[in-house]
């Protein structure tokens, strides 16, 4: 069905949707059957498969760098005080669901909430302004027409 340009279809939502959600992994795949079927993708979403792959490769790395400083940490004894403060800051239960089980920290909070402002604006056909990411975002994507 054509559409003009300025529409995002329902796919290309859903696809974005999934790119979030599974850290990137949903939208490089569209990526890969694009490229075999020679297709081109949309800005749109091409812009949110790569900001989703951008946000996990961020994760990952904030991951590895807190699993160095905590081992780090661990072995000079006179530091567990301050190692204990900061795994009971990342670790601390914020927010706890009774009888389900599910609870969040602070950190997989602010994520959560970081991946709904991002859901919400998908889901009305826009980019929402993330500080710093959307300005790295808009030069990455300035070649892509």
């Amino acid at each position: 069905m054509p559409h003009s340009n300025n529409i995002i279809s329902p796919i290309e939502k859903i696809i974005s949707v999934l790119s979030y959600v599974t850290m990137g992994i949903a939208g490089l795949l569209w990526l890969i059957l694009a490229y075999f079927l020679k297709k081109k993708l949309r800005y749109f979403l091409m812009y949110n498969i790569a900001q989703s792959m951008i946000i996990a490769i961020i994760l990952a790395i904030f991951k590895l760098l807190t699993d160095i400083i905590l081992s780090l940490i661990a072995k000079i004894s006179f530091l567990d005080f301050i190692m204990a403060i900061f795994n009971l800051v990342i670790s601390f239960k914020i927010i706890r669901i009774s009888n389900s089980g599910i609870s969040f920290t602070i950190l997989e909070l602010l994520l959560l909430m970081l991946l709904g402002y991002i859901i919400f604006g998908i889901l009305f056909g826009r980019i929402f302004y993330i500080p710093y990411l959307s300005d790295f975002m808009k030069k990455v994507m300035k070649t892509y027409k």
